[in-house]
């Protein structure tokens, strides 16, 4: 019974539930944490976390035979053969009814963010997974989503600020495992359509490009007259030192990795990562409140 329920864990991406976090940005970032607010939010948080994992489950449906084929896929469990494609269908539509239903009992808007989430990933999976730069380009939407999804249900709006951040933030760390994809199929001589126009050193310029971005926008959002009055302090600044150390941290682990990591894996095993991230928040908690 236990080795069934980590099957369905793994099935379900768990780790990955640190994604859905972003649910919580608008919260954040605009400093209101009633208590009202965070239960709407949290609510959201958990349907969302339902919601991916049922598209999760027929992501790996549909890449059943690519899977089988690839040296670490080919362990989930699924394309290893542990749970049966029919056992994975029946699930996901289960966790998606059920999503489903919690956001539209909750809030109409959240509804509608469901479905495009869901409208995304069929776009994804259909075709435009297998097509260089747009295939990153609809996993960014899906970061941006989640913002939406916390912004419905909370009637706190999401800048224009919060949106362009997370969308370069996502469209890096999509970048970054295709070039963990990359590196890859160099060493068993094999890859997937959507990573055969780039070379190692072409997704290391493109990751150049978008981290001067990500500090740059940052930088002009920590010093922008909105950002100060709202968290009362002209010293926002300051985090931009932890934004360049976990940026910085997270090519240093990407580079440095032998082994195949996607993003998801770096950020919940990296411990220095995990320490930089948490006293960039702590300090923006700070300057708004001591």
């Amino acid at each position: 019974m236990r080795n069934k329920l980590r099957l369905y864990f793994k099935l379900f991406r768990i780790n990955s539930y640190v994604k859905n976090l972003f649910v919580f940005a608008p919260l954040f970032f605009n400093f209101q944490f009633d208590s009202s607010t965070v239960i709407n939010a949290s609510i959201v948080f958990v349907l969302f976390c339902l919601l991916a994992s049922s598209v999760y489950a027929f992501n790996d449906v549909f890449d059943l035979e690519s899977d089988k084929k690839h040296p670490i896929k080919k362990l989930r469990p699924i394309a290893s053969g542990k749970i049966s494609s029919t056992q994975a269908v029946s699930l996901g539509v289960l966790l998606m009814a059920v999503s489903l239903l919690g956001a539209l009992l909750l809030n109409i808007k959240v509804f509608y963010v469901f479905l495009l989430y869901i409208f995304i990933n069929i776009l994804y999976n259909i075709n435009f997974k297998k097509i260089p730069v747009l295939d990153v380009l609809l996993i960014s939407f899906g970061f941006i989503i989640r913002i939406l999804a916390g912004s419905s249900v909370t009637s706190i709006p999401a800048s224009y600020w919060i949106l362009i951040m997370t969308f370069l933030l996502s469209m890096f760390l999509g970048f970054s495992k295709r070039r963990s994809d990359i590196v890859l199929a160099n060493k068993i001589g094999n890859g997937s359509k959507n990573i055969s126009i780039f070379s190692l050193k072409t997704i290391n310029q493109i990751l150049v490009v978008f981290v001067v971005l990500i500090c740059c926008v940052y930088f002009a959002y920590t010093i922008s007259d909105d950002v100060i009055t709202r968290i009362g302090s002209n010293y926002v600044f300051i985090t931009n030192v932890f934004v360049i150390l976990g940026v910085l941290r997270y090519i240093q682990v990407v580079k440095s990795s032998k082994q195949y990591k996607d993003p998801t894996s770096i950020v919940v095993s990296d411990w220095k990562l995990q320490t930089i991230i948490v006293l960039w928040a702590l300090t923006f908690i700070v300057l708004k409140y001591i």
